[in-house]
C-alpha cells in the first residue's frame, strides 16, 4: 500500500486524473434521445467589473432517454465546436419534439444538479430504433492525445537520462580529480618525509663523526 501511495505514483496519478476529467467534459458524446419539448429561460448575470446586473436568454432542450427518464441540455454557442446556430438548432430540436422523434443527440459538459450546470448540446439528428454510435472523433482525438503522451513522456526519459549521464560525467571527473589530487598530496607528504628522514641522517651521521673526533 504504501509503495503504491508513493510520492512518485501521486505526483503521476493527479495530472492524470485532471486530464481525464479534462476529456470527459470536453469530448462530444452521443445519447440517442427522444426530443420532447424546447424552453427559453430568462437569467440575471451579473458583469464582472462593473458589477451591474442584466438579462439574457438560455436555451434549453427538453428529452427523454428510451427508458423515459427526463435528460435536459442546454443550448449554446461555443467557438471551439465552430457552434453558431444555437437558435436553429433550438428550432429542429422543436420540429423534432412535435412528433417525440428519437434522435442522436451530440453534446459535450456535466449535469451537476448541485450547481445547476448542463449538457451543451451541440447537434441532433433523427435515427431509428437500435442506432449505435461510433464515435470516431474521440477515437482519432484519444489516439492522438496518447501518441502526444508517448512522445512526451519518450523526450522526458531521455532529457532525463542525458541529464543523469552528466552528472554521472561531472562525478566522475571530479572523483578523478580528487583521487589525482589526493595522489598527488601523498607524493608529495612522502617526497617530503624522505627529505626529512635523509636530513635526519646527515645530521645523525655528522654528529657521530664529530663524537669519534
Amino acid at each position: 500500500m504504501k509503495k503504491i501511495l508513493s510520492v512518485r505514483n501521486v505526483l503521476i496519478a493527479i495530472p492524470a486524473l485532471i486530464l481525464m476529467a479534462a476529456l470527459h467534459y470536453s469530448l462530444p458524446q452521443v445519447d440517442v434521445v427522444r426530443a420532447v419539448g424546447v424552453e427559453i429561460k430568462r437569467v440575471n448575470v451579473t458583469e464582472g467589473e462593473s458589477g451591474r446586473n442584466r438579462t439574457r436568454d438560455v436555451y434549453q432542450l427538453q428529452m427523454e432517454t428510451q427508458s423515459g427518464r427526463p435528460k435536459v441540455y442546454r443550448n449554446e454557442d461555443n467557438f471551439l465546436y465552430f457552434k453558431f446556430d444555437s437558435a436553429d438548432l433550438q428550432a429542429q430540436v422543436q420540429s423534432f419534439a412535435a412528433d417525440k422523434e428519437l434522435i442522436a443527440l451530440r453534446h459535450y459538459g456535466w449535469r451537476l444538479s448541485l450547481f445547476s450546470t448542463f449538457p451543451n448540446a451541440i447537434k441532433a439528428w433523427p435515427v431509428e430504433e437500435g442506432y449505435w454510435h461510433i464515435p470516431f472523433f474521440n477515437i482519432f482525438a484519444l489516439t492522438s492525445i496518447g501518441y502526444l503522451i508517448y512522445i512526451s513522456v519518450r523526450y522526458i526519459r531521455r532529457a532525463f537520462h542525458a541529464l543523469d549521464e552528466k552528472r554521472r560525467s561531472r562525478d566522475l571527473e571530479r572523483a578523478t580529480r580528487e583521487a589525482a589530487a589526493s595522489r598527488q598530496e601523498k607524493t608529495s607528504a612522502d617526497s617530503r618525509r624522505k627529505a626529512q628522514l635523509k636530513g635526519q641522517d646527515e645530521i645523525d651521521q655528522f654528529l657521530d663523526t664529530n663524537d669519534r673526533k
